[in-house]
């Protein structure tokens, strides 16, 4: 109960004084990204919630987290109770909406690849990477997007693993 009120009050204060949070962003987002695990599913889900207020309100003042969130986040796509899976869902679906296009790709494939998310079981965190980087690329263009010709092998080589199943 505790651990929820805390996390009401960073999503009250996301809201109201987002200018305090700034200046512990990077404190903030360990703390909420360790509650996102908590095995109380409850506080995992405010705590998955609380992100996604953060990425509303702070935008592209996010950026600098996006890579840790959405590690955890697609963990959690996988790894949870249905109502948790569908909040960490969403929450990386708002991230993609508020923060830098080039950032939320590349979190979303060092995520994605860095956890071997192409095994059997992890079919879940696959198809929701799968949808937000075709919403990026739709949004964005892949042009712009893409940038480099690095990035751009790699988005390739996610593409096709990601085809294959």
């Amino acid at each position: 109960e505790l651990k929820e009120k805390g996390l009401f009050s960073i999503k009250h204060l996301a809201e109201s004084h987002s200018e305090v949070l700034l200046c512990r962003l990077r404190e903030v987002c360990l703390a909420l990204t360790n509650e996102v695990t908590n095995l109380r599913s409850k506080v995992s889900y405010s705590a998955i919630v609380t992100l996604g207020e953060l990425f509303v309100t702070l935008k592209k003042g996010m950026d600098s987290e996006v890579d840790e969130v959405a590690r955890v986040l697609l963990q959690m796509v996988w790894n949870s109770p249905e109502f948790v899976q569908e909040a960490a869902s969403q929450t990386l679906g708002i991230m993609v909406e508020n923060v830098t296009a080039a950032r939320a790709m590349t979190a979303l494939m060092s995520s994605s690849s860095a956890h071997t998310y192409y095994g059997s079981r992890h079919v879940q965190a696959r198809k929701c990477a799968a949808e937000l980087l075709l919403s990026l690329m739709e949004k964005t263009g892949g042009k712009k997007l893409i940038g480099t010709a690095a990035r751009a092998g790699r988005l390739i080589h996610m593409v096709v693993k990601l085809m294959q199943d």
